[in-house]
């Protein structure tokens, strides 16, 4: 295994992620963050940060691509198709403006491209979608006093059912939106196998940890996934 696991394309790193962080540059040692996120148990590190400079968030990502890149671990840009171009980007988070099909064309080859899922209708649309490789599914909870209600678990239940995590040629969703290790349980009890969590800082560590060993035992729980890895290895993947 450890073989074919050297050999992982990019596809196959995205299906056997279970665990997203998603941070911002607001840090004094990159390298070491993301070592430490790894470590704890992230698969993709998205950074996200609307107000940093281009630069800034290029240089995050590059460092962050030659620490995660050796441990089969992928790196998302959040829906700046300028910098993701910028830097060979493998991973591009779409926002709702953002053209999948666009998205590829000028990326390179084998990126992989998300869309994110507001309501159930668009589910089935996004999973017939050729040119989303994943999706983000949310938000689960929204911050109290938001002015619109969170779509909540009912958009997990019909993600889960349009896009069966266990179907390794389908496509992969992260259940995304206030989640945390107190609360994961609920979207993976309705379906859920991967999940998409905001982390701050170091004190967000043993949370990350805690969701990706939730997470892991699910997986080990899911008669569906049992032989998941080595359907996505044997070539049922991207």
């Amino acid at each position: 295994m450890a073989g074919v696991t050297a050999l992982m394309g990019l596809g196959a790193k995205l299906r056997l992620a279970r665990t997203l962080v998603i941070v911002d540059t607001h840090h004094d040692d990159i390298p070491t963050f993301v070592s430490a996120l790894l470590d704890a148990g992230a698969d993709i590190i998205q950074f996200r940060d609307p107000d940093a400079p281009l630069a800034v968030v290029g240089t995050a990502v590059l460092t962050a691509q030659q620490i995660a890149m050796p441990r089969n671990k992928l790196v998302a840009v959040t829906g700046d198709l300028v910098l993701a171009r910028a830097v060979m980007a493998d991973v591009l988070v779409g926002g709702p403006s953002l053209d999948p099909g666009l998205a590829h064309a000028r990326m390179h080859e084998y990126a992989l491209v998300g869309a994110p899922v507001y309501d159930p209708a668009s589910c089935y649309g996004v999973s017939s979608d050729h040119h989303v490789d994943f999706a983000l599914v949310g938000p689960v909870h929204l911050p109290e006093g938001s002015p619109v209600a969170a779509p909540g678990l009912d958009l997990v239940r019909a993600a889960a059912g349009a896009m069966p995590a266990g179907d390794a040629a389908g496509t992969p969703w992260f259940a995304v939106g206030g989640l945390t290790a107190g609360n994961v349980s609920e979207v993976i009890a309705v379906g859920a196998r991967r999940v998409g969590v905001v982390v701050e800082g170091e004190g967000d560590l043993p949370a990350v940890t805690a969701i990706s060993t939730t997470l892991g035992k699910a997986w080990e729980g899911d008669p569906d996934l049992h032989d998941f890895a080595f359907r996505v290895l044997s070539g049922g993947s991207l």
